[in-house]
Parts: structure tokens; C-alpha cells; sequence
């Protein structure tokens, strides 16, 4: 193959990649908190919660319901299609807090701390 048409082939892959890619890149970057916000909880700790059981999107809303719920807790985010849930909480909170609150949110969810 020449040159011209390897360029071509790298363009049109490219393309194709940007435009599947490209809606999923713009929500996951919507998602993140601006400069103050990001100062404003830097006193705080993040926990991610792996969250089995999730069987759609209003599960992950009674789930992030039941997580903002708890005291001390500044936001809570759940993503059904990773099974992670994130929340920003002060250091006191414990992760048993955290934990039961995911099992009154409903009894088929299976949870665990990923990261504090």
C-alpha cells in the first residue's frame, strides 16, 4: 500500500473511533467537579463501593438516594454499568454507615469498599 492510502485508512479509523467514543467521553467528563467544588471537599475522603445487583437505572437511584442520606456524606454518584458507586463524605464517616446504607436501599445488593 502507498503512503496516501494508509493515511486514508488511519483518518477513516480515526473518524469512527471519535464517534463512538466520542458521547461517552463527553458525559465522563460532564461528570467532574469544577476547581471549587474540588476545594471545597478537600477536607473530605472519597469511597468507592463496589455494588452487585444493580438490575437497572432506578436501583442506582434508590442507591444514591439512601447514600446522600447519610450524614456527613457531600455527594454520592452511582454508575449501574461500572456497579460502582462514589461518595464524598467527611473522614468520621464510618464505612459501616456507608454499608448499611447501600443494604436498606435493597436486600439483593451486594457491596464492598473498592477504595477509601
Amino acid at each position: 500500500m502507498n503512503r496516501e492510502a494508509l493515511n486514508a485508512i488511519a483518518v477513516v479509523i480515526g473518524v469512527v473511533t471519535l464517534a463512538v467514543g466520542g458521547p461517552w467521553l463527553a458525559r465522563e467528563l460532564r461528570d467532574l467537579p469544577g476547581r471549587q467544588a474540588l476545594a471545597a471537599r478537600s477536607g473530605e475522603r472519597i469511597v468507592t463501593l463496589e455494588v452487585g445487583g444493580m438490575t437497572c437505572a432506578n436501583c442506582a437511584a434508590k442507591l444514591q438516594s439512601e447514600l446522600s442520606a447519610v450524614p456527613g456524606v457531600s455527594a454520592a454518584q452511582v454508575r449501574h454499568g461500572q456497579e460502582r458507586a462514589y461518595v464524598v463524605c467527611a473522614p468520621a464517616v464510618a464505612d459501616s454507615a456507608l454499608i448499611g446504607a447501600v443494604h436498606r436501599a435493597g436486600p439483593g445488593f451486594a457491596v464492598t469498599i473498592a477504595s477509601r
